[in-house]
């Protein structure tokens, strides 16, 4: 093993606090992977939990391994070291179970490149009983696993907390049996995907037909949700001032979303919302609080005011407009807060209608406003190009509302960045292709244009070309798995590796879907039912505003219906 790499991964270790050594000896031991950098995934609070919960089940025991730096993957190739986990330095391949923590699609590569890495075949038939089994969770897992359904064994869907005590207990007991027998195992357990029994069937047109289940496989897997998530921890477990948010403590405030905005995948595949108890922290401890919607949580004003009077620092992941008040900005500043994020999205209310985020430019003036009086140094503005019905006014008007935000108060240092619009799974914008890419050069063009010449504002634009990569990693089937390995074992970039097998990527990301098409994920169940989201988008071009969540009181969406929350006690 090269002396560079573990002297490199051991200084890692010694700037943390929190790390776990627990026994390996008789432990059912796993490596949990997060598919980029070391300082992007100890800043990920769902990798840090799941790390959490793993070491906290009896007869387990959880290392980490993150994907090496380009320097470092050349050191390992010429060295020939096997990929290690971080604490003990471990061959991953001498793992039971590699469990990978999926967030972004454009990490699928990352994944496979860690199996290389570890000298783990990519594809999971190539791979049996003497390797680790290879199992991912995370939002992409949980909203279409298909496109790694040829790579991991098996996908934990939706909620982690209680799901990981039992695929440890399954694969426990199961062990020492073939391959086989184990992934048949896990497979009884409610919420896991094992691809290997389920079999895809295409249309002449390419179009997904349906899945052949074999026994012992459910009919659709469906999605774990953790109702009582205060029985478990919501802190991330290591600290280390080389992650990307130095230091910093992060606490879940809530998870998921009930405003519905049409084009967030989190805000579907993460109902129903629910809110978390603050409990004790350690002293001294900066926090970050960490929710799709932070200041939605019904105590939000008195969780802030509770860290900055006991003199705590304070960061804040997300801000919905309508949420902020003068109270909440003061706090956030006096916690230590220099930049508010806010997200208008698009530049004209007509299509925040369309989206379903009905904010009003007078509500983004005066988030703006609240900002600059509260002291901010500088005010982020998150927008997209390419959404469902937009036009060159909607653009322009990206422009005007940033000037005029600028115009306004001067004090503010200005950020905006610009995303372009990827459709995803369990949205009602799934049946959309995603906008020409020429298209969302075009658009972001015009915006360089307006605000790339003046010095009050730094703008900074997504690639359209990864955005249509994404978009077809995105709605992608299983065929894809090959475009992966491709893109993973030679090198190549996803285009060219797809045009290389003959691929047509268009035909995931450019092609507008019919009501009725099957979609390569629709034996994955999230509860959101395909009616309600057809409607939503029909209501989308009707510009008409669809309200929140009403958890318990409502069952229009499915999930409710479907999973219907605790009563109250009496």
């Amino acid at each position: 093993m090269s002396r560079i790499l573990i002297e490199k991964a051991r200084r890692l270790l010694e700037r943390e606090t929190g790390t776990i050594y627990g026994p390996l000896e008789g432990r059912l031991r796993f490596a949990l992977a997060f598919p980029g950098p070391y300082r992007l995934g100890m800043s990920s609070l769902g990798f840090q939990i799941v790390y959490g919960l793993l070491n906290s089940i009896p007869g387990v025991a959880c290392e980490r391994v993150f994907l090496p730096d380009p320097e470092d993957v050349r050191e390992f190739r010429r060295s020939r070291t096997r990929l290690f986990s971080s604490e003990s330095q471990t061959p991953l391949a001498e793992f039971d179970v590699l469990a990978f923590s999926i967030s972004y699609e454009l990490d699928y590569t990352n994944l496979a490149q860690i199996l290389d890495l570890a000298g783990l075949a990519i594809f999971a038939a190539d791979r049996d009983e003497s390797h680790p089994l290879v199992i991912a969770g995370g939002p992409c897992a949980t909203f279409n696993p298909e496109p790694l359904a040829e790579i991991v064994d098996a996908f934990a869907i939706g909620d982690a907390e209680e799901m990981v005590g039992e695929m440890a207990q399954a694969i426990q007991h199961a062990r020492s049996a073939d391959r086989e027998a184990l992934l048949a195992a896990l497979s009884g357990v409610a919420g896991v995907y094992v691809p290997r029994f389920y079999v895809p069937r295409y249309n002449a047109d390419g179009t997904c037909a349906g899945m052949d289940v074999l026994p012992p496989a459910p009919e659709r897997v469906q999605k774990r949700i953790a109702r009582d998530l205060d029985r478990f921890s919501n802190l991330s477990v290591i600290l280390t001032p080389e992650a990307e948010f130095s230091g910093m403590l992060l606490a879940e405030v809530s998870r998921g979303c009930g405003r519905l905005c049409r084009f967030c995948v989190a805000g579907y595949a993460g109902l129903p919302p629910r809110p978390r108890q603050i409990g004790a922290l350690p002293e001294g401890a900066r926090v970050g609080l960490v929710g799709s919607a932070v200041f939605d949580h019904p105590e939000a004003q008195a969780i802030c005011a509770r860290l900055t009077g006991e003199g705590r620092q304070l960061s804040v992941s997300s801000i919905r407009i309508e949420s902020l008040t003068d109270e909440l900005a003061g706090m956030m500043y006096r916690g230590g807060q220099r930049t508010m994020t806010i997200a208008p999205e698009a530049g004209t209310e007509r299509l925040r209608r369309v989206i379903n985020k009905p904010t009003t430019d007078e509500e983004v003036l005066d988030a703006a406003r609240m900002a600059a009086q509260a002291g901010f140094a500088r005010l982020k503005l998150y927008f997209m190009v390419g959404l469902p019905t937009e036009t060159s006014e909607d653009v322009e008007s990206i422009v005007d509302l940033v000037r005029q935000i600028a115009d306004q108060h001067p004090s503010l240092r200005m950020q905006a960045s610009v995303s372009c619009y990827v459709p995803k799974p369990w949205t009602p914008f799934q049946w959309c292709p995603v906008a020409p890419e020429q298209d969302l050069v075009r658009k972001l063009a015009r915006i360089r244009k307006g605000l790339g010449q003046d010095k009050r504002v730094e703008l900074t634009a997504e690639s359209p070309r990864e955005a249509h990569v994404q978009a077809w990693l995105a709605r992608g089937d299983r065929r894809l798995g090959r475009v992966i390995a491709a893109a993973a074992d030679q090198g190549l970039g996803y285009e060219r590796a797809a045009a290389g097998l003959g691929i047509d990527t268009s035909f995931y990301a450019s092609r507008q879907r019919d009501r009725k098409e099957i979609f390569p994920w629709d034996h994955i169940d999230l509860l959101v039912t395909k009616d309600y989201l057809w409607e939503e988008y029909m209501r989308a071009f009707e510009g008409r505003v669809t309200p929140g969540c009403t958890v318990g009181s409502c069952t229009r969406c499915g999930v409710c219906r479907a999973s219907p929350p605790p009563q109250e006690p009496v």
